[in-house]
């Protein structure tokens, strides 16, 4: 994902686990993985003449439990009903995590 905020320019990693049987979402980011985000986003500074911004790399974590996610479409609610509502805030199946500036 890729958002902007004044001159800056912010690379989000998002990873999405639904257990953690392969780990810490955040593990998922690794050397490699760090490579491959900043050279995306040299291209794409490049191809969108960005050159003065200011780039940042956030990585957003999110675990949560399976037979959540199952309730939720059970129930047909759609993510902006989901979003607006206190679901997020109250369950404590979700853990979201947002590193600012994380490498």
């Amino acid at each position: 994902m890729i958002a902007g905020k004044n001159a800056d320019l912010i690379f989000v990693e998002v990873k999405t686990r639904t257990g953690l049987e392969y780990g810490d979402p955040l593990e998922a980011v690794n050397k490699s993985k760090i490579k491959r985000i900043r050279k995306i986003a040299s291209f794409y500074i490049l191809q969108n003449k960005l050159l003065s911004s200011n780039p940042n790399f956030s990585v957003i974590s999110v675990t949560l439990n399976i037979n959540l996610i199952k309730e939720v479409f059970k129930k047909n609610n759609t993510l902006s009903e989901i979003i607006t509502s206190d679901f997020l805030k109250i369950n404590k199946d979700i853990k979201i995590e947002h590193i600012i500036n994380a490498f």
